[in-house]
């Protein structure tokens, strides 16, 4: 067990405060932001103290950090924080759901959060400051870089790579031996069959609307 100090008193801090407290042994002692962004003394039922002031009340020898940040920036703002707190001497827990069952120990970094209903192949590597939100697929011998953010059912097919700073959004899907490359955005139900370049946006158009009310189409399938 481990006591953590999670950076943030937004929705990513509700999130992971709920994850932690309900399926780990882990202890939350208190919340961080940098000083500016400091509103109020406690969130959460525990002290909230400015980032610049962490290591004189919760050394890094005794506690460890977690940094629940979204993807903005292409995922550079979560890289600054887990680079800050590196900087200060600390290491980041990580999260993994207990219903993610592998077979051999899981290859991840520090301050990953893997939500439920993973399918994690063989021999997949995780780096560090990785959110793999609810129910995606790893296939075998993938690489996910640092610094990614993958949504929920994404399937990433075998000996993948996913590069560092790239986005992938719901229900996309990246087939065999291809290279996602650095700071992609994957827009969602995008089919990506070979390597791309880096800096690279691919979007789905909207399903196409139909021509008609509602009410007239349910009657129009009876009919059928």
């Amino acid at each position: 067990m481990a006591k953590i100090i999670i950076f943030g008193t937004g929705k990513g801090a509700i999130i992971a405060t709920k994850y932690f407290r309900y399926d780990t042994d882990h202890e939350i002692v208190a919340y961080t932001t940098h000083r500016q962004y400091v509103e109020k003394d406690t969130f959460n039922d525990c002290p909230v103290v400015a980032f610049e002031d962490i290591n004189g009340q919760y050394p890094p020898s005794e506690y460890q950090l977690f940094a629940p940040m979204g993807y903005d920036e292409m995922n550079k703002f979560r890289e600054r924080i887990f680079n800050e707190g590196k900087q200060k001497g600390y290491t980041f827990a990580t999260y993994v759901h207990s219903s993610v069952k592998t077979i051999e120990t899981l290859d991840i970094g520090e301050n990953c959060f893997i939500l439920e209903n993973q399918s994690i192949n063989l021999a997949v590597k995780i780096g560090n400051n990785v959110t793999l939100w609810s129910a995606n697929q790893i296939g075998d011998r993938s690489v996910i870089e640092d610094h990614v953010w993958i949504s929920s059912h994404v399937c990433i097919s075998g000996d993948v790579t996913i590069k560092k700073y790239s986005v992938l959004a719901v229900n996309c899907t990246i087939s065999n031996n291809v290279v996602v490359e650095e700071e992609n955005f994957i827009g969602a139900a995008a089919l990506i069959t070979k390597s791309t370049l880096p800096k690279e946006v691919y979007i789905v158009s909207q399903t196409v609307k139909a021509p008609f009310a509602s009410d007239r189409f349910i009657k129009m399938i009876k009919r059928v």
